[in-house]
């Protein structure tokens, strides 16, 4: 019994170690180091692929000579569908391809269709992806995140909506990626500073991150098990160092 209870604390010890083991692994960018530089790679442009959706404005400081150009006079932003050819139908100006064309060169196309016909000495165009979003799937649930603005990356993502929790496998987050009617799936290791310089650390539109579970995943009942499990443990530990001090 004296040797049962001699070696009970390192029993504890070990639980106390994978304990720790299992916050080391929760950590982020555990490789990174303090005060040292490291090289930023800009957010790349957004490229255009069929099915989004574009919201185009043109004005003027003459207003009258702006109106041609959008459905509406007074400035609202329009949108417009990529159809399966990479075309929009702009007005005044026809089918436009912007397959594959990023917001900036789709902007300076329109300024450049507009001046070199006449119609506006110095138009002002503005573009916007107004379908922009992501899908995040995984054991925390799932959920379609839009996004404002032209850029976002995948930290931002998986902060905005709490979606990576300590039964998530941080060390292979996949970025399931569509573009040229090819797919591709990719790894992504939240642990590591090489996240940055992935292909997918700035996501586009249409990009599905997945948070694999680590492990086993436990039932609402299997946790509730486990809970008491370590709750007892807790209990033991406390019963048999009481023991030990006593027999001393």
């Amino acid at each position: 019994m004296k040797r049962l209870f001699n070696s009970f604390p390192v029993w504890i010890a070990m639980l106390a170690l994978v304990s720790c083991t299992t916050a080391r692994q929760m950590s982020y960018l555990t490789d990174m180091a303090y005060n040292t530089d490291y090289p930023v790679t800009p957010a790349p442009e957004l490229v255009i692929q069929p099915d989004d959706l574009l919201g185009i404005t043109v004005t003027s400081p003459t207003p009258e000579l702006a109106a041609p150009f959008n459905f509406f006079s007074d400035g609202t932003t329009h949108e417009y569908v990529v159809d399966r050819n990479g075309n929009i139908e702009f007005p005044v100006l026809g089918s436009i391809n912007v397959w594959g064309a990023t917001l900036s060169q789709i902007r300076n196309g329109i300024a450049d269709g507009i001046r070199a016909n006449g119609f506006i000495k110095d138009p002002i165009v503005n573009v916007t992806l107004d379908n922009f979003s992501i899908t995040v799937i995984g054991s925390a649930g799932n959920s379609v995140i839009p996004v404002k603005g032209n850029s976002i990356n995948i930290l931002q993502v998986l902060a905005s909506n709490n979606s990576v929790t300590n039964r998530s496998d941080i060390r292979d987050v996949m970025v399931i990626r569509t573009e040229n009617g090819l797919r591709r799936s990719y790894s992504v290791d939240l642990q590591s500073k090489d996240l940055f310089d992935s292909p997918v650390f700035y996501l586009k539109q249409n990009d599905v991150v997945y948070i694999k579970p680590k492990g086993v995943s436990l039932s609402a009942s299997g946790q509730t098990t486990m809970t008491f499990v370590n709750t007892g443990l807790s209990l033991i530990s406390i019963i048999v160092n009481t023991l030990l001090w006593t027999s001393r």
